[in-house]
């Protein structure tokens, strides 16, 4: 027999009040069963809006750096500081911790106010070269210092100095700064900073100049003895430098004719002797009224030299 038309005939012979209390139960469990799922999808929704909500107000530590960092150069605790961000706009590498970086070095320069990232490191026990901590575009050139001029060793690299040239001596000393917040990139043979508040004496140093402040440096160098003057971390202010060749006394200048000839002042001749003018002949036909009278002496001779290129004429002049 077919299953449908023994399912009719058997709702055919149900009592109409027990087939009404049947729908009558159908339809309130339909409705309980959809209004229970309406409800666990609303608590779900919400739940979910009220965690994103919580996120998007949520913050959390990222490192900040607090000056530029060079690269290749030693990231020490007074370069970071550590601040509070939501969490939906902090970078995926950001670091939660200074820590993670201090005394690991930069695989690239980091400007002051961005925040540090894991790709900003360079790998644990990677040594960059010394072509590597030369900034593009500058060129290394070294020079001999002292205990005195090299700031008694508190010189490092990364630091910065102004160049002072010194020439002459006692009175006549002259001093002048020729470069001005220049960096420092080595120190005799170290190109890598130093544990803090280390000392690292040395007889050279080697900064990182443009090229048209090489030329300047190098001139200085072979014509005066340089000192060094070390500056604060934060101070760049540049001061007036000069050319070394400023500080040398101006060649004397010497008259010179139209022909372009220095003239040289001629030592006038000398006088004649009266005692020998007495011994001299009396021409003929003078009379000597007095054997005590004392004979008229000429007028000296005075010589003057001229000269023309290479030519030389001598012309001799009485004087009146």
């Amino acid at each position: 027999m077919n299953p449908l038309r023994t399912l009719f005939l058997m709702l055919s012979r149900t009592p109409p009040a027990l087939m009404l209390l049947a729908i009558i139960g159908l339809a309130v469990l339909i409705t309980f069963t959809v209004t229970s799922t309406n409800d666990s999808q609303k608590a779900a929704l919400e739940a979910r809006l009220k965690e994103a909500q919580e996120k998007a107000g949520a913050k959390t530590k990222v490192v900040f750096v607090t000056r530029d960092i060079m690269e290749g150069a030693v990231i020490e605790a007074d370069a970071l500081t550590e601040k509070d961000m939501e969490v939906g706009r902090v970078p995926m590498d950001a670091l939660p911790v200074a820590s993670n970086a201090i005394g690991r070095r930069a695989k690239f320069p980091v400007a002051a106010g961005q925040i540090l990232s894991s790709h900003d490191l360079a790998p644990i026990g990677l040594s960059l070269d010394f072509n590597s901590r030369l900034p593009e575009g500058m060129r290394a050139v070294t020079f001999a210092v002292d205990a005195n001029s090299g700031v008694a060793g508190f010189v490092s690299p990364q630091s910065h100095v102004d160049v002072l040239s010194m020439v002459g001596s006692g009175q006549e000393t002259k001093v002048a700064p020729i470069l001005s917040d220049v960096e420092v990139v080595a120190v005799g043979q170290q190109f890598e900073r130093e544990a803090k508040g280390q000392v690292t004496p040395a007889s050279s140093v080697t900064v990182a100049v443009s090229p048209e402040d090489t030329n300047k440096l190098i001139k200085a160098v072979a014509a005066s003895k340089l000192y060094l003057s070390l500056r604060n971390d934060k101070d760049h202010m540049p001061v007036t430098t000069v050319d070394v060749t400023a500080l040398f006394a101006a060649p004397k200048r010497t008259a010179q004719d139209p022909l372009g000839v220095p003239v040289t002042a001629l030592e006038p001749p000398p006088l004649p002797n009266p005692l020998q003018m007495e011994n001299l002949p009396i021409p003929s036909g003078a009379v000597n009224t007095s054997a005590s009278a004392s004979v008229p002496m000429p007028p000296p001779l005075h010589e003057i030299e001229v000269w023309s290129g290479s030519r030389k004429d001598v012309i001799q002049v009485t004087q009146k």
